[in-house]
Protein backbone atom coordinates (compact mmCIF):
# COMPACT_ATOMS: atom_id res chain seq x y z
CA UNK A 1 0.00 0.00 0.00
CA UNK A 2 1.34 2.95 -0.93
CA UNK A 3 1.68 6.19 1.48
CA UNK A 4 0.46 9.45 0.45
CA UNK A 5 3.41 12.01 0.23
CA UNK A 6 3.47 15.31 1.45
CA UNK A 7 3.43 17.83 -1.30
CA UNK A 8 4.31 21.75 -0.55
CA UNK A 9 1.14 24.25 -1.02
CA UNK A 10 1.10 25.86 -4.08
CA UNK A 11 1.85 29.63 -3.78
CA UNK A 12 -1.61 31.89 -3.49
CA UNK A 13 0.15 34.28 -5.77
CA UNK A 14 1.89 32.40 -8.47
CA UNK A 15 3.80 34.67 -10.64
CA UNK A 16 3.16 34.73 -14.55
CA UNK A 17 6.26 33.46 -16.43
CA UNK A 18 7.80 36.78 -18.49
CA UNK A 19 7.04 35.07 -21.52
CA UNK A 20 3.72 35.42 -20.53
CA UNK A 21 3.25 38.92 -19.27
CA UNK A 22 1.01 41.44 -21.45
CA UNK A 23 3.09 44.38 -20.55
CA UNK A 24 2.38 46.86 -24.06
CA UNK A 25 5.54 47.54 -25.05
CA UNK A 26 6.13 51.42 -26.01
CA UNK A 27 8.08 52.17 -29.32
CA UNK A 28 11.28 53.96 -28.24
CA UNK A 29 11.10 57.48 -30.33
CA UNK A 30 15.11 58.33 -31.06
CA UNK A 31 15.53 62.07 -32.11
CA UNK A 32 16.29 63.28 -35.09
CA UNK A 33 19.53 63.41 -36.41
CA UNK A 34 20.68 67.19 -38.00
CA UNK A 35 21.48 65.36 -41.24
CA UNK A 36 17.57 64.90 -41.20
CA UNK A 37 16.44 68.20 -40.92
CA UNK A 38 19.30 69.18 -43.03
CA UNK A 39 18.05 67.32 -45.59
CA UNK A 40 14.30 68.31 -44.81
CA UNK A 41 15.18 71.33 -45.43
CA UNK A 42 17.00 71.31 -48.90
CA UNK A 43 13.85 69.10 -50.17
CA UNK A 44 12.24 72.45 -50.06
CA UNK A 45 15.08 74.19 -52.29
CA UNK A 46 15.45 77.16 -50.14
CA UNK A 47 17.89 78.53 -52.31
CA UNK A 48 15.30 80.01 -54.51
CA UNK A 49 13.54 81.67 -52.21
CA UNK A 50 16.91 83.47 -51.02
CA UNK A 51 17.73 84.30 -54.36
CA UNK A 52 14.21 85.88 -54.59
CA UNK A 53 15.19 88.19 -51.51
CA UNK A 54 18.58 89.04 -52.41
CA UNK A 55 17.22 89.85 -56.06
CA UNK A 56 14.70 92.39 -54.35
CA UNK A 57 17.01 93.67 -51.79
CA UNK A 58 19.92 94.16 -54.70
CA UNK A 59 17.26 96.25 -56.74
CA UNK A 60 16.72 98.29 -53.19
CA UNK A 61 20.81 98.86 -52.49
CA UNK A 62 20.90 100.10 -56.70
CA UNK A 63 18.16 102.45 -55.91
CA UNK A 64 19.71 104.48 -53.01
CA UNK A 65 23.49 103.95 -54.07
CA UNK A 66 24.73 107.16 -55.48
CA UNK A 67 28.13 105.79 -56.16
CA UNK A 68 26.90 103.18 -58.62
CA UNK A 69 24.66 104.59 -60.72
CA UNK A 70 23.32 108.35 -59.77
CA UNK A 71 20.83 108.75 -62.38
CA UNK A 72 17.07 108.00 -61.36
CA UNK A 73 16.72 106.95 -65.06
CA UNK A 74 19.69 104.39 -65.32
CA UNK A 75 18.84 102.78 -61.96
CA UNK A 76 14.93 102.00 -63.63
CA UNK A 77 16.91 100.85 -66.52
CA UNK A 78 19.24 98.48 -64.69
CA UNK A 79 16.62 97.11 -61.69
CA UNK A 80 14.29 96.55 -64.71
CA UNK A 81 16.40 94.63 -67.21
CA UNK A 82 17.82 93.26 -64.36
CA UNK A 83 14.55 91.78 -63.68
CA UNK A 84 13.09 90.78 -67.14
CA UNK A 85 15.58 88.88 -67.50
CA UNK A 86 15.74 87.54 -64.17
CA UNK A 87 12.05 86.33 -64.73
CA UNK A 88 12.75 84.83 -68.32
CA UNK A 89 15.21 82.34 -66.47
CA UNK A 90 12.74 81.35 -63.89
CA UNK A 91 10.27 80.82 -66.67
CA UNK A 92 12.52 78.31 -68.95
CA UNK A 93 14.18 77.18 -65.47
CA UNK A 94 10.62 76.19 -64.50
CA UNK A 95 9.82 74.69 -68.01
CA UNK A 96 13.75 72.32 -67.87
CA UNK A 97 12.53 70.71 -64.36
CA UNK A 98 9.20 70.11 -65.63
CA UNK A 99 10.15 68.46 -69.00
CA UNK A 100 12.41 66.36 -66.23
CA UNK A 101 9.32 66.05 -63.64
CA UNK A 102 10.64 67.64 -61.35
CA UNK A 103 7.88 68.62 -60.12
CA UNK A 104 8.09 70.33 -56.86
CA UNK A 105 10.88 72.57 -57.76
CA UNK A 106 9.38 73.51 -60.80
CA UNK A 107 5.74 74.56 -59.38
CA UNK A 108 7.66 76.39 -56.72
CA UNK A 109 9.63 78.63 -59.79
CA UNK A 110 6.39 79.09 -61.13
CA UNK A 111 4.46 80.84 -58.05
CA UNK A 112 7.51 82.88 -57.81
CA UNK A 113 6.81 83.92 -61.24
CA UNK A 114 3.63 84.75 -60.22
CA UNK A 115 4.74 86.79 -57.41
CA UNK A 116 7.56 88.87 -59.59
CA UNK A 117 4.76 89.53 -62.61
CA UNK A 118 3.96 93.22 -61.54
CA UNK A 119 7.06 93.80 -59.58
CA UNK A 120 8.15 95.87 -62.95
CA UNK A 121 5.54 98.04 -62.91
CA UNK A 122 6.37 98.88 -59.34
CA UNK A 123 9.73 99.43 -60.20
CA UNK A 124 8.67 102.05 -63.12
CA UNK A 125 6.10 103.64 -60.39
CA UNK A 126 8.98 104.50 -57.90
CA UNK A 127 10.93 106.80 -60.57
CA UNK A 128 7.79 109.72 -60.11
CA UNK A 129 9.57 112.27 -62.29
CA UNK A 130 11.06 110.42 -65.36
CA UNK A 131 9.32 110.92 -68.45
CA UNK A 132 5.94 110.26 -69.77
CA UNK A 133 7.72 108.51 -73.07
CA UNK A 134 9.68 106.46 -70.63
CA UNK A 135 6.94 105.10 -68.77
CA UNK A 136 4.95 104.17 -71.54
CA UNK A 137 7.80 102.38 -73.49
CA UNK A 138 8.52 100.75 -70.15
CA UNK A 139 4.79 99.55 -68.87
CA UNK A 140 4.23 98.03 -72.52
CA UNK A 141 7.63 96.04 -72.83
CA UNK A 142 6.76 94.99 -69.06
CA UNK A 143 3.56 93.94 -70.01
CA UNK A 144 4.31 91.99 -73.36
CA UNK A 145 6.94 90.19 -71.70
CA UNK A 146 4.62 89.11 -68.99
CA UNK A 147 2.33 87.61 -71.65
CA UNK A 148 5.12 86.09 -73.48
CA UNK A 149 6.19 83.93 -70.31
CA UNK A 150 2.53 82.88 -69.05
CA UNK A 151 1.82 81.82 -72.57
CA UNK A 152 5.08 79.57 -72.26
CA UNK A 153 4.12 78.30 -69.09
CA UNK A 154 0.91 77.40 -70.92
CA UNK A 155 2.10 76.08 -73.42
CA UNK A 156 5.26 73.93 -72.54
CA UNK A 157 3.74 72.66 -68.73
CA UNK A 158 0.66 70.66 -69.77
CA UNK A 159 0.21 69.65 -66.21
CA UNK A 160 -0.12 73.28 -65.02
CA UNK A 161 -3.23 73.75 -63.31
CA UNK A 162 -3.95 77.31 -65.67
CA UNK A 163 -7.69 77.55 -67.00
CA UNK A 164 -8.43 79.68 -69.54
CA UNK A 165 -10.78 81.68 -66.79
CA UNK A 166 -7.46 82.56 -65.17
CA UNK A 167 -5.33 83.39 -67.99
CA UNK A 168 -8.67 85.97 -68.93
CA UNK A 169 -7.96 87.41 -65.16
CA UNK A 170 -4.91 87.62 -65.16
CA UNK A 171 -5.08 89.52 -68.69
CA UNK A 172 -7.14 92.23 -66.34
CA UNK A 173 -5.09 92.53 -64.04
CA UNK A 174 -2.08 93.23 -65.90
CA UNK A 175 -3.78 96.13 -68.24
CA UNK A 176 -4.71 97.47 -64.50
CA UNK A 177 -1.34 97.15 -63.48
CA UNK A 178 0.00 98.26 -66.79
CA UNK A 179 -1.94 101.54 -66.79
CA UNK A 180 -1.55 102.66 -63.05
CA UNK A 181 1.58 104.10 -63.01
CA UNK A 182 0.70 106.30 -66.76
CA UNK A 183 -2.15 107.43 -65.23
CA UNK A 184 -0.62 108.54 -62.18
CA UNK A 185 2.48 110.22 -64.13
CA UNK A 186 -0.06 112.24 -66.28
CA UNK A 187 -2.18 113.08 -63.60
CA UNK A 188 0.89 114.73 -61.15
CA UNK A 189 1.23 117.51 -63.39
CA UNK A 190 -1.90 118.82 -62.38
CA UNK A 191 -1.35 118.01 -59.02
CA UNK A 192 -0.82 121.17 -56.29
CA UNK A 193 1.29 120.56 -53.06
CA UNK A 194 1.71 117.61 -50.85
CA UNK A 195 -0.66 115.53 -49.37
CA UNK A 196 -3.89 117.00 -51.31
CA UNK A 197 -7.20 116.21 -50.40
CA UNK A 198 -8.98 117.65 -53.95
CA UNK A 199 -8.10 117.63 -57.56
CA UNK A 200 -8.38 114.93 -60.10
CA UNK A 201 -5.04 113.23 -58.94
CA UNK A 202 -6.56 112.26 -55.72
CA UNK A 203 -10.16 111.86 -56.73
CA UNK A 204 -8.37 108.78 -58.96
CA UNK A 205 -6.13 107.23 -55.83
CA UNK A 206 -9.24 107.22 -54.00
CA UNK A 207 -11.34 105.41 -56.51
CA UNK A 208 -8.26 103.41 -57.06
CA UNK A 209 -8.49 102.06 -53.46
CA UNK A 210 -12.72 102.80 -52.85
CA UNK A 211 -13.90 101.25 -56.72
CA UNK A 212 -11.17 99.01 -57.88
CA UNK A 213 -9.81 97.11 -55.58
CA UNK A 214 -12.97 96.04 -54.91
CA UNK A 215 -13.73 95.17 -58.24
CA UNK A 216 -10.22 93.56 -58.86
CA UNK A 217 -11.05 91.71 -55.69
CA UNK A 218 -14.51 90.19 -56.86
CA UNK A 219 -13.04 88.58 -59.95
CA UNK A 220 -12.00 85.42 -57.46
CA UNK A 221 -15.56 84.88 -58.02
CA UNK A 222 -15.06 84.12 -61.61
CA UNK A 223 -12.66 81.48 -61.04
CA UNK A 224 -14.07 77.82 -61.29
CA UNK A 225 -14.71 75.79 -58.35
CA UNK A 226 -11.37 74.16 -56.96
CA UNK A 227 -10.62 70.40 -58.26
CA UNK A 228 -7.22 69.36 -58.82
CA UNK A 229 -6.19 67.63 -62.48
CA UNK A 230 -4.30 65.19 -60.30
CA UNK A 231 -1.68 64.16 -57.75
CA UNK A 232 1.46 66.13 -59.00
CA UNK A 233 2.26 69.86 -57.33
CA UNK A 234 1.16 71.74 -60.44
CA UNK A 235 -1.91 70.07 -60.27
CA UNK A 236 -2.70 71.18 -57.04
CA UNK A 237 -6.34 72.22 -56.51
CA UNK A 238 -5.38 75.24 -54.84
CA UNK A 239 -2.80 76.75 -57.36
CA UNK A 240 -5.29 78.97 -59.35
CA UNK A 241 -6.63 80.56 -56.44
CA UNK A 242 -2.76 81.17 -54.90
CA UNK A 243 -1.82 82.44 -58.12
CA UNK A 244 -4.54 85.12 -58.01
CA UNK A 245 -3.79 85.79 -54.52
CA UNK A 246 -0.28 86.85 -55.42
CA UNK A 247 -1.37 89.30 -58.03
CA UNK A 248 -4.24 90.73 -55.88
CA UNK A 249 -1.68 91.18 -53.21
CA UNK A 250 1.03 92.57 -55.49
CA UNK A 251 -1.80 95.02 -57.36
CA UNK A 252 -2.42 96.56 -53.38
CA UNK A 253 1.38 96.41 -53.38
CA UNK A 254 1.49 98.70 -56.89
CA UNK A 255 -1.07 100.94 -55.20
CA UNK A 256 0.88 101.51 -51.76
CA UNK A 257 3.73 102.52 -53.68
CA UNK A 258 2.19 104.73 -56.22
CA UNK A 259 0.50 106.45 -53.22
CA UNK A 260 3.56 106.47 -51.40
CA UNK A 261 5.71 108.13 -54.73
CA UNK A 262 2.82 111.03 -55.27
CA UNK A 263 2.55 111.83 -51.54
CA UNK A 264 -1.34 110.27 -51.08
CA UNK A 265 -2.08 108.75 -47.59
CA UNK A 266 -3.54 105.59 -46.97
CA UNK A 267 -6.63 105.12 -44.36
CA UNK A 268 -8.10 102.73 -42.95
CA UNK A 269 -11.19 103.63 -44.72
CA UNK A 270 -9.59 103.02 -48.46
CA UNK A 271 -8.70 99.84 -47.20
CA UNK A 272 -12.63 98.59 -45.85
CA UNK A 273 -13.99 98.02 -49.58
CA UNK A 274 -11.35 95.50 -50.66
CA UNK A 275 -11.68 93.59 -47.30
CA UNK A 276 -14.99 93.29 -47.02
CA UNK A 277 -15.11 91.92 -50.69
CA UNK A 278 -12.51 89.33 -49.94
CA UNK A 279 -14.37 88.27 -46.50
CA UNK A 280 -17.85 88.02 -48.40
CA UNK A 281 -15.69 85.53 -51.26
CA UNK A 282 -14.09 83.92 -48.64
CA UNK A 283 -16.89 82.82 -47.26
CA UNK A 284 -19.09 82.13 -50.12
CA UNK A 285 -15.92 79.76 -51.18
CA UNK A 286 -15.46 78.42 -48.02
CA UNK A 287 -16.45 74.79 -48.30
CA UNK A 288 -13.55 74.66 -51.16
CA UNK A 289 -11.24 75.38 -49.04
CA UNK A 290 -12.50 73.43 -45.95
CA UNK A 291 -14.53 70.57 -47.82
CA UNK A 292 -15.69 68.80 -43.95
CA UNK A 293 -16.43 72.08 -42.55
CA UNK A 294 -20.02 71.36 -40.85
CA UNK A 295 -22.80 74.07 -41.16
CA UNK A 296 -22.55 75.87 -37.92
CA UNK A 297 -18.72 76.45 -38.42
CA UNK A 298 -19.60 78.21 -41.87
CA UNK A 299 -22.45 80.83 -40.02
CA UNK A 300 -18.90 82.06 -38.17
CA UNK A 301 -17.47 83.11 -41.63
CA UNK A 302 -20.63 85.74 -42.12
CA UNK A 303 -19.18 87.69 -38.97
CA UNK A 304 -15.64 88.45 -40.40
CA UNK A 305 -18.09 91.11 -43.18
CA UNK A 306 -19.60 92.79 -40.28
CA UNK A 307 -16.57 93.92 -38.46
CA UNK A 308 -14.63 94.67 -41.84
CA UNK A 309 -17.49 97.74 -42.11
CA UNK A 310 -15.77 99.39 -38.85
CA UNK A 311 -12.51 99.66 -40.46
CA UNK A 312 -14.67 102.70 -41.92
CA UNK A 313 -16.03 103.93 -39.06
CA UNK A 314 -13.47 106.59 -38.23
CA UNK A 315 -14.57 108.35 -41.43
CA UNK A 316 -15.87 111.54 -40.45
CA UNK A 317 -19.25 111.91 -42.85
CA UNK A 318 -19.10 108.17 -43.13
CA UNK A 319 -18.86 107.42 -47.16
CA UNK A 320 -17.50 104.26 -46.87
CA UNK A 321 -18.90 102.70 -43.71
CA UNK A 322 -22.57 103.27 -44.95
CA UNK A 323 -22.66 101.64 -48.34
CA UNK A 324 -20.39 99.01 -47.00
CA UNK A 325 -23.28 98.54 -44.18
CA UNK A 326 -26.42 98.79 -46.32
CA UNK A 327 -24.69 96.50 -48.35
CA UNK A 328 -24.64 93.68 -45.43
CA UNK A 329 -27.78 94.24 -44.72
CA UNK A 330 -29.47 93.61 -48.24
CA UNK A 331 -26.97 90.20 -48.01
CA UNK A 332 -27.64 89.28 -44.75
CA UNK A 333 -31.27 89.60 -45.76
CA UNK A 334 -31.00 87.51 -48.59
CA UNK A 335 -29.29 84.79 -47.17
CA UNK A 336 -31.95 85.00 -43.84
CA UNK A 337 -34.36 85.05 -46.74
CA UNK A 338 -33.37 81.80 -48.11
CA UNK A 339 -32.76 79.72 -45.23
CA UNK A 340 -35.33 80.94 -42.66
CA UNK A 341 -34.65 78.50 -39.73
CA UNK A 342 -31.30 80.36 -39.46
CA UNK A 343 -31.84 82.66 -36.61
CA UNK A 344 -27.94 83.72 -36.29
CA UNK A 345 -28.32 85.52 -39.76
CA UNK A 346 -31.26 87.28 -38.58
CA UNK A 347 -29.01 88.84 -35.50
CA UNK A 348 -26.73 89.90 -38.12
CA UNK A 349 -29.56 91.47 -39.96
CA UNK A 350 -30.58 93.55 -36.99
CA UNK A 351 -26.58 94.22 -35.97
CA UNK A 352 -26.44 95.95 -39.21
CA UNK A 353 -29.14 97.94 -39.85
CA UNK A 354 -28.42 99.26 -36.05
CA UNK A 355 -24.75 100.48 -37.17
CA UNK A 356 -26.37 101.61 -40.27
CA UNK A 357 -28.68 103.95 -38.27
CA UNK A 358 -25.87 104.78 -36.04
CA UNK A 359 -23.44 104.98 -38.57
CA UNK A 360 -25.38 108.28 -39.76
CA UNK A 361 -23.90 111.40 -39.50
CA UNK A 362 -25.80 113.32 -36.51
CA UNK A 363 -26.82 116.46 -38.91
CA UNK A 364 -28.98 113.72 -40.95
CA UNK A 365 -30.43 112.32 -37.79
CA UNK A 366 -31.34 116.10 -36.30
CA UNK A 367 -32.83 117.39 -39.41
CA UNK A 368 -35.54 114.77 -38.70
CA UNK A 369 -35.39 114.05 -34.24
CA UNK A 370 -34.15 117.39 -33.24
CA UNK A 371 -32.64 115.70 -29.96
CA UNK A 372 -30.88 113.07 -31.87
CA UNK A 373 -27.32 111.58 -29.96
CA UNK A 374 -25.23 108.57 -31.68
CA UNK A 375 -25.11 107.21 -27.80
CA UNK A 376 -28.78 107.68 -27.13
CA UNK A 377 -30.10 105.91 -30.77
CA UNK A 378 -27.29 102.78 -29.50
CA UNK A 379 -28.99 102.46 -26.48
CA UNK A 380 -32.70 102.00 -28.21
CA UNK A 381 -30.74 99.67 -30.56
CA UNK A 382 -30.07 97.10 -27.69
CA UNK A 383 -33.49 97.63 -26.47
CA UNK A 384 -34.74 97.04 -29.72
CA UNK A 385 -32.36 93.84 -29.68
CA UNK A 386 -33.56 92.43 -26.76
CA UNK A 387 -37.44 93.27 -27.89
CA UNK A 388 -36.78 91.64 -31.11
CA UNK A 389 -35.60 88.13 -29.75
CA UNK A 390 -38.00 88.28 -26.84
CA UNK A 391 -40.70 88.60 -29.27
CA UNK A 392 -39.69 84.78 -30.47
CA UNK A 393 -40.15 83.44 -27.79
CA UNK A 394 -43.43 82.21 -25.76
CA UNK A 395 -42.29 81.89 -22.13
CA UNK A 396 -43.92 84.53 -20.29
CA UNK A 397 -40.52 85.35 -17.99
CA UNK A 398 -38.63 86.45 -20.82
CA UNK A 399 -41.52 88.86 -21.88
CA UNK A 400 -41.41 90.56 -17.96
CA UNK A 401 -37.84 90.56 -18.45
CA UNK A 402 -37.74 92.29 -20.99
CA UNK A 403 -40.85 94.37 -20.52
CA UNK A 404 -38.57 95.93 -17.42
CA UNK A 405 -35.52 96.09 -19.32
CA UNK A 406 -37.44 98.43 -21.87
CA UNK A 407 -39.06 100.26 -19.47
CA UNK A 408 -35.91 101.15 -18.10
CA UNK A 409 -34.14 101.93 -21.28
CA UNK A 410 -36.92 104.32 -22.59
CA UNK A 411 -36.57 105.99 -19.40
CA UNK A 412 -33.18 106.55 -19.59
CA UNK A 413 -32.93 107.34 -22.95
CA UNK A 414 -36.28 109.16 -23.92
CA UNK A 415 -35.73 113.18 -24.24
CA UNK A 416 -36.27 114.62 -20.82
CA UNK A 417 -39.61 116.02 -21.44
CA UNK A 418 -41.04 115.19 -17.70
CA UNK A 419 -42.83 112.59 -18.89
CA UNK A 420 -40.15 109.61 -19.07
CA UNK A 421 -41.66 107.86 -15.93
CA UNK A 422 -45.41 107.60 -17.89
CA UNK A 423 -43.61 106.84 -21.32
CA UNK A 424 -40.99 103.80 -19.65
CA UNK A 425 -44.42 101.97 -18.04
CA UNK A 426 -46.28 102.31 -20.89
CA UNK A 427 -43.55 101.17 -23.10
CA UNK A 428 -42.82 98.43 -20.97
CA UNK A 429 -46.85 97.63 -20.03
CA UNK A 430 -47.69 97.51 -23.75
CA UNK A 431 -44.42 94.99 -24.68
CA UNK A 432 -45.84 92.42 -22.25
CA UNK A 433 -49.37 92.73 -23.55
CA UNK A 434 -47.86 92.32 -26.92
CA UNK A 435 -45.68 89.42 -26.29
CA UNK A 436 -48.43 87.39 -24.54
CA UNK A 437 -49.92 87.08 -27.90
CA UNK A 438 -47.59 83.92 -28.41
CA UNK A 439 -47.70 83.06 -24.62
CA UNK A 440 -49.86 79.41 -24.52
CA UNK A 441 -51.85 79.23 -21.18
CA UNK A 442 -51.91 76.29 -20.57
CA UNK A 443 -48.17 75.76 -20.42
CA UNK A 444 -47.22 78.34 -18.33
CA UNK A 445 -48.90 78.77 -14.91
CA UNK A 446 -50.11 82.07 -14.00
CA UNK A 447 -49.95 83.29 -17.65
CA UNK A 448 -53.61 84.36 -17.80
CA UNK A 449 -53.11 86.39 -14.19
CA UNK A 450 -50.16 87.81 -15.50
CA UNK A 451 -51.97 88.91 -18.69
CA UNK A 452 -54.86 90.78 -16.53
CA UNK A 453 -52.52 92.37 -13.99
CA UNK A 454 -50.99 93.99 -17.37
CA UNK A 455 -53.68 95.23 -18.77
CA UNK A 456 -55.20 96.26 -15.37
CA UNK A 457 -52.27 98.66 -15.22
CA UNK A 458 -52.24 99.69 -18.60
CA UNK A 459 -55.67 100.95 -18.28
CA UNK A 460 -55.39 102.57 -14.87
CA UNK A 461 -52.24 104.13 -15.35
CA UNK A 462 -53.62 105.31 -18.82
CA UNK A 463 -56.90 107.03 -17.30
CA UNK A 464 -54.58 108.49 -14.20
CA UNK A 465 -52.34 110.01 -16.67
CA UNK A 466 -54.54 111.28 -19.26
CA UNK A 467 -56.43 112.67 -16.41
CA UNK A 468 -53.31 114.89 -15.38
CA UNK A 469 -50.83 115.65 -17.91
CA UNK A 470 -51.18 113.08 -20.67
CA UNK A 471 -51.76 113.80 -24.32
CA UNK A 472 -54.91 111.87 -24.99
CA UNK A 473 -53.86 112.09 -28.94
CA UNK A 474 -50.62 109.71 -27.71
CA UNK A 475 -53.27 107.05 -25.64
CA UNK A 476 -55.23 106.64 -28.57
CA UNK A 477 -52.17 106.10 -30.86
CA UNK A 478 -51.21 103.45 -28.53
CA UNK A 479 -54.94 101.42 -28.48
CA UNK A 480 -54.77 101.70 -31.87
CA UNK A 481 -51.43 99.73 -32.19
CA UNK A 482 -52.08 97.37 -30.08
CA UNK A 483 -55.43 97.02 -31.70
CA UNK A 484 -53.49 96.41 -35.15
CA UNK A 485 -50.89 94.33 -33.50
CA UNK A 486 -53.68 92.42 -32.41
CA UNK A 487 -56.07 91.43 -35.14
CA UNK A 488 -52.54 90.83 -38.01
CA UNK A 489 -51.66 87.90 -34.99
CA UNK A 490 -55.43 86.92 -35.79
CA UNK A 491 -54.53 86.81 -39.67
CA UNK A 492 -51.04 85.33 -39.20
CA UNK A 493 -51.61 82.77 -36.44
CA UNK A 494 -55.51 81.81 -37.15
CA UNK A 495 -56.20 82.51 -33.70
CA UNK A 496 -58.20 85.28 -31.68
CA UNK A 497 -56.33 84.51 -28.72
CA UNK A 498 -57.06 86.41 -25.54
CA UNK A 499 -60.30 88.80 -25.41
CA UNK A 500 -58.49 91.31 -22.50
CA UNK A 501 -55.64 92.12 -25.16
CA UNK A 502 -58.65 94.06 -27.51
CA UNK A 503 -61.01 95.14 -24.90
CA UNK A 504 -58.05 97.04 -23.28
CA UNK A 505 -56.49 98.32 -26.63
CA UNK A 506 -60.48 99.80 -26.66
CA UNK A 507 -60.32 101.33 -23.15
CA UNK A 508 -57.16 102.83 -23.63
CA UNK A 509 -58.21 104.71 -26.83
CA UNK A 510 -61.30 105.91 -25.63
CA UNK A 511 -59.47 107.49 -22.43
CA UNK A 512 -59.55 110.57 -23.70
CA UNK A 513 -62.65 110.63 -25.27
CA UNK A 514 -63.76 109.34 -21.75
CA UNK A 515 -61.84 112.44 -19.84
CA UNK A 516 -63.47 115.08 -22.49
CA UNK A 517 -66.80 113.85 -21.77
CA UNK A 518 -66.43 113.74 -18.19
CA UNK A 519 -65.46 117.11 -17.94
CA UNK A 520 -68.45 118.27 -20.03
CA UNK A 521 -70.68 116.57 -18.12
CA UNK A 522 -69.65 117.53 -14.56
CA UNK A 523 -69.92 121.36 -16.10
CA UNK A 524 -73.70 121.02 -17.91
CA UNK A 525 -76.54 121.78 -16.00
CA UNK A 526 -78.56 118.68 -13.80
CA UNK A 527 -81.81 118.95 -15.52
CA UNK A 528 -80.17 118.47 -18.88
CA UNK A 529 -78.03 115.31 -17.44
CA UNK A 530 -81.88 114.02 -15.98
CA UNK A 531 -83.05 114.40 -19.45
CA UNK A 532 -80.20 112.55 -20.84
CA UNK A 533 -80.13 109.56 -18.21
CA UNK A 534 -83.69 108.76 -18.82
CA UNK A 535 -82.87 108.08 -22.30
CA UNK A 536 -79.84 106.22 -21.57
CA UNK A 537 -81.72 103.76 -18.58
CA UNK A 538 -84.56 103.56 -21.14
CA UNK A 539 -82.36 101.93 -23.62
CA UNK A 540 -80.55 99.68 -21.16
CA UNK A 541 -83.96 98.59 -19.90
CA UNK A 542 -85.02 97.72 -23.28
CA UNK A 543 -81.55 95.76 -24.05
CA UNK A 544 -82.01 94.19 -20.72
CA UNK A 545 -85.81 93.03 -22.16
CA UNK A 546 -84.71 91.88 -25.30
CA UNK A 547 -82.06 89.73 -23.75
CA UNK A 548 -83.55 88.15 -20.79
CA UNK A 549 -84.26 84.77 -22.09
CA UNK A 550 -80.74 84.85 -22.83
CA UNK A 551 -79.73 85.37 -19.13
CA UNK A 552 -82.66 84.46 -17.36
CA UNK A 553 -83.14 81.17 -17.73
CA UNK A 554 -86.06 80.64 -15.27
CA UNK A 555 -88.92 82.92 -17.32
CA UNK A 556 -90.87 81.21 -19.45
CA UNK A 557 -91.69 83.08 -22.65
CA UNK A 558 -95.61 82.37 -23.93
Amino acid sequence: MNEPTDLPDPPENPETPQAEKLTPSCPTVRPKSISYWLRRLLACNPFYLVSAALLLFGFYRVSVDPGFLSEEISQLTFNFTSLQFYEVLLVITAIFLARRRIWYDSTLLVSLENMFVFVPFILVSQAALIEQRMVWTMCLVGGLFAVVRFCGLKRFIGALNFPKILLAVGCIILLVNVALPVVYRILHQSKVGTRPDWGSAYYTNELSWLLLMPLLCGLANLLPAERGAGDLPPQGRGLPLGMFSLWLVATGTHLYCLGYVYDFSLRPELLAPAVWALLWMLRRRTPEFLPAITPLERRLFLVPPLLATFLAAGQPNKEVFLPLTLLNVAIYGTVYWRARENRFVLHLVFLSLVSLVGGLPEDWCRAVVSEFSRARFIGFGAAGYVLLWASLSRNPGFGIMSGVLISIASFFLLPERGNNLHYALQSGVVFLLLHSLRWVDSDHTGARVIRAMAAAIWVGHTLIWTSETGSASMACAVGELVLAVYFGARLFSGSWGSRLIPLSAVLVALSGPTHFTAAKVGSAPTGLLAVAGSFVLFGLGTLAALTKHRWNKTEVRH
